[in-house]
């Protein structure tokens, strides 16, 4: 889907005269500025999801993998021992899982996670330090993810339930629940030996689906795609996201998962795709190009999806909507980066609920590099409540985001 440059000075002209207004109006405008031409339908469905939640009973519903993150810092002798490459990711057995605990000796600190559900965790602490400030009202977020019938099962559901996030699916009957060693060595790159626990078929209950149905955002989580029934699931969540009127955000997971299912992610983005996440190394996996660069990802993404968001570690971000490349810088706090597990999941957590908050898309990319800035200042892929507090403090207002969108955009 190419944006045509008609309709970009359209929206441009429209916006022009309300760039002081709230973000609802700029947004209003969107909706106006391409109200017929069918090229822009996902572009009309980004803009009408920002400014109304009337009729959704959630606002993001996260398809995901339920996992349990122990966390530890090692040298990198220890991933030489345990066959995996630095910054890579390698699934595990149950017996590997054993030895990994025993050789970390107790040395790990253990949370709820997964990708998406950090992501999930990051948007519910977001919004409910916005709720307690007298910003917003909270947004409902909800998470279909199966964990397992144990011990570490109840451990996930408890703290999904802690934060504010509603649990959509049952425990698996007879099944345990996947397990994650993010290990950071004193360089703060991470690596991840998985273990996937009693791997389920992914299906799309009526459950779920009806959940979906009634949600602003359905955001797929890309590991998903190594689980047997993915394809057919995703395929029929985005149908029934789209034939209610809601988005869908996909993110990659990493290189090594784009790799193994290309076919299915250019698949899924054939059926709609309105918010895209990826890493350099994704889209250079994706584009089968390890020469990429981050722009050229963004760039290249953009005629597939609504918005693309491509990040590149310590050198920002690049975001291409409505035909046009926005560079986005890196935000330091006076923390430096200690353990980089979590950023993209904190990216995407900003990024959506900038989205969700009315920003415009130059705004929600400074959000989601501010999220992710305070993730990798300290050990651990979680945003805590007092973070998400004081990041709301220097988050962008929507009426600069359009100011700021309009300088971008115009030629």
């Amino acid at each position: 889907m190419c944006i045509r440059s008609a309709a970009v000075k359209s929206l441009l002209s429209t916006a022009r005269a309300s760039a002081q207004a709230p973000a609802s109006v700029f947004y209003g405008a969107l909706l106006q500025a391409l109200a017929q031409p069918p090229p822009l339908t996902r572009a009309r469905r980004v803009a009408a999801s920002c400014i109304s939640s009337a009729d959704c009973r959630y606002d993001v519903v996260g398809l995901a993998q339920a996992m349990v993150d122990f966390g530890a810092t090692v040298p990198d002798e220890f991933l030489a021992d345990f066959n995996v490459e630095k910054g890579g990711r390698r699934i595990i057995t149950a017996e590997e899982r054993a030895k990994v605990l025993q050789e970390l000796d107790g040395a790990y600190k253990v949370n709820a996670a997964g990708s998406l559900t950090n992501t999930l965790l990051a948007l519910a602490r977001l919004s409910s330090a916005a709720a307690v400030s007298g910003i917003a009202t909270p947004l409902r977020v909800a998470a279909a993810s199966v964990s397992g019938c144990d011990t570490l099962g109840y451990f996930y559901r408890k703290q999904l339930h802690s934060a504010g996030v509603e649990l959509l699916a049952s425990p698996a009957p007879d099944s345990n629940t996947g397990v994650c060693m993010v290990l950071t060595t004193e360089d703060a790159n991470r690596t991840f030996l998985s273990y996937l626990g009693a791997r389920q078929e992914l299906q799309l209950t009526d459950e779920i689906a009806a959940a979906i149905a009634h949600s602003r955002l359905l955001l797929i989580e890309g590991y998903l795609w190594e689980m047997p029934g993915a394809p057919e699931a995703i395929t029929r969540a985005i149908k029934v996201v789209h034939a209610n009127g809601g988005l869908v955000a996909l993110t990659a997971g990493d290189a090594a998962v784009v790799e193994r299912h290309r076919s299915e992610i250019w698949d899924a983005l054939g059926c709609g795709v309105d918010l895209l996440f990826m890493n350099r190394s994704e889209a250079a996996a994706l584009f089968e190009d390890p020469s990429m660069t981050a722009a050229a990802a963004a760039l290249s993404l953009g005629p597939h999806c609504s918005i693309s968001a491509v990040t590149d570690g310590s050198k920002g971000s690049c975001i291409c909507t409505l035909g046009r490349l926005l560079a986005v810088p890196p935000y330091w706090t006076q923390s430096a980066p200690v353990d980089s597990c979590g950023a993209g999941d904190a990216y995407a957590a900003g990024m959506v609920w900038g989205m969700l908050s009315g920003l415009d898309p130059a705004a929600m990319a400074s959000c989601a590099s501010r999220v992710a800035s305070a993730v990798i200042a300290k050990h651990g892929a979680g945003l805590d409540v007092p973070e998400a507090e004081e990041l709301l403090s220097s988050m962008p207002s929507a009426a600069n985001g359009v100011s700021r969108l309009m300088q971008l955009t115009e030629s």
